[in-house]
């Protein structure tokens, strides 16, 4: 067998030279040492220390002069054994995390769910669907928040929302169209409240977007009202990275 092939269980190539040397040498100073195993004398020391560590050489010092010799062979099996027990020991580390590692892993790479709504009635059921993902400690966000097709039918179906709102407890930030400055009744709720954020902005988006902790729901105003729910992190991530640049430039 090449001692070479100790690169298979670990050793660095100058460790090898080094233990080679010393099998070779026995004990020896450092200059004979580096001579030998062609390892320059400025590296020497750090070589041997690792090789000290793993139990393979020992050294002692002799008129003030430190001395190397290779130990015996078979301590390279109590360096195996060393390496298994610190393999058994990460192998036990992985098997402790592992389940909290794939959890977050599947939550970020999920399969994606949409499900589409049609009229105030389905977007009712979404919203309720919306609303108890949330925890008090949650915040929703929503883009471009529009009077609709049917703003007086919209009124009431926010004003019943934003009660369960309240009463889930969660925040809210909102970027409306800046037309929605004129619709008191809309945004009244929001404006003075303690939790709740909102800023407009000067265009008119023609679909409305709402973030919620798993979820987006992308509204678009029709005479008959369409939602498409999507259940994907990854994509509540991106539209969240999208409402906050589009938050800066909304005003107050």
């Amino acid at each position: 067998m090449d001692i070479k092939e100790l690169k298979e269980v670990g050793l660095t190539e100058g460790e090898i030279k080094v233990y080679s040397a010393l099998l070779d040498l026995g004990e020896t100073t450092r200059a004979k040492l580096a001579k030998r195993s062609g390892i320059s004398p400025s590296k020497i020391y750090d070589v041997c220390n690792r090789l000290l560590e793993k139990g393979i050489i020992s050294s002692v010092k002799k008129n003030g002069i430190i001395h190397f010799s290779a130990a015996n062979p078979k301590r390279l099996e109590d360096f195996i054994q060393k390496k298994l027990k610190i393999v058994k020991n990460e192998e036990k580390l992985v098997n402790t995390l592992l389940p909290s590692l794939l959890m977050k892993y599947n939550e970020l790479h999920e399969d994606t769910d949409i499900q589409v709504y049609h009229g105030w009635k389905g977007l009712k059921t979404v919203f309720l669907t919306l609303e108890n993902s949330m925890t008090k400690k949650d915040v929703s966000f929503v883009f471009g928040a529009s009077a609709g097709k049917h703003p007086d039918y919209a009124d009431i179906f926010w004003k019943k929302h934003q009660a369960r709102v309240e009463k889930r407890g969660y925040k809210v930030k909102i970027i409306f169209n800046e037309d929605m400055r004129k619709r008191k009744q809309r945004h009244e709720y929001y404006d003075d409240h303690k939790v709740h954020e909102i800023r407009y902005l000067h265009q008119s988006t023609p679909v409305e977007s709402y973030i919620y902790s798993k979820y987006v729901l992308l509204f678009i105003s029709l005479e008959k009202p369409i939602g498409i729910l999507i259940k994907n992190l990854e994509t509540v991530e991106a539209f969240k990275k999208f409402f906050e640049t589009m938050w800066k430039q909304a005003k107050k």
